[in-house]
């Protein structure tokens, strides 16, 4: 037996020790309302589709929304194309993305925290990963039968929080980015006659936060969004809502006139039956529709 400098024993490392540290890896799981999601070699796909491992009873879910797996290289989230977006810590991301201990992922109103740790290997199973003991094939939860994805004012307030964020750091694209599909989705709903879309809560919210837009990013774009959104609805603008337009209308590009016009008009017939605060929404809408002429 050798002895170091130090006069302390050395020993070689024990074929057993050896063994053991060999057979050590990295258990990686998802933390989601109590359970433990736990991720193996492969991917398991979120969404709201019974076809999928993990199966979410979210209406901004999308069917097929994101997958998430692990490699030799860790763990893994790859957005499967959703409208509301796949976000990490509060920030978008696009494609795929890497996870670290302790990121939060979010998914619609879902928000599911990654862990790990070392543990002893264990023989490896053909089977499917089970979810908290639930059988393999994702939560027992009832679908609904409605289309992919709603756009209710909840999807604004959940991705308006983080929104909300980027534009304080001055970030308008990627403010942009995050509202847009939300945002056009309303306007879609709105022509499709939905009327939770056109409560005028719903568009308010829309309205305020594409002004935002339009005066982050200086595309007059958003402003013919807020003018088509209305006339859609058949309703006047918001009266503070006019009022940011007049301001927001000197910093953007050029807005489509005869959108504004075609708004005009569709007021002009309702407008006897407008109270007075409708009236005023309506003469100051036609001094911005001067504005943007002299522009």
């Amino acid at each position: 037996m050798s002895r170091d400098r130090n006069n302390k024993q050395t020993h070689p490392e024990t074929p057993r020790a050896a063994e053991a540290s060999r057979r050590r890896r990295r258990r990686y799981w998802l933390e989601h309302e109590g359970r433990e999601i736990e991720i193996g070699l492969g991917s398991l796909v979120i969404g709201r589709s019974s076809s999928c491992q993990i199966v979410v009873d979210d209406g901004l879910v999308s069917r097929r929304h994101a997958k998430v797996g692990a490699d030799a290289d860790g763990v893994y989230v790859e957005d499967c194309g959703s409208v509301n977006g796949v976000f990490v810590n509060a920030h978008r991301i696009t494609g795929t993305q890497r996870l670290r201990d302790g990121d939060h992922l979010q998914i619609g109103r879902q928000d599911f925290v990654l862990r790990s740790a070392l543990v002893s290997e264990r023989p490896v199973s053909d089977e499917a990963p089970t979810i908290a003991g639930i059988e393999p094939g994702g939560l027992p939860v009832a679908l609904p039968a409605e289309s992919e994805v709603t756009f209710s004012g909840d999807t604004l307030d959940l991705l308006g929080g983080v929104a909300e964020k980027t534009l304080a750091l001055g970030r308008g694209d990627e403010a942009e980015r995050i509202l847009s599909g939300a945002l056009l989705g309303v306007l879609s709903e709105v022509r499709a006659g939905k009327r939770t879309a056109s409560s005028a809560e719903t568009l308010n919210k829309a309205a305020r936060y594409a002004v935002r837009l339009a005066e982050a990013t200086g595309k007059g774009r958003w402003i013919d969004y807020v003018i088509d959104l209305h006339d859609a609805a058949t309703r006047p603008i918001a009266a503070d809502t006019v009022d940011h337009l007049y301001v927001v209308l000197r910093k953007t590009s050029a807005i489509n006139l005869a959108g504004l016009r075609a708004y005009l008009g569709t007021l002009r017939r309702l407008q006897a039956s407008f109270g007075p605060n409708e009236r005023f929404v309506l003469q100051r809408l036609e001094g911005l529709e001067r504005l943007a002429a002299s522009m």
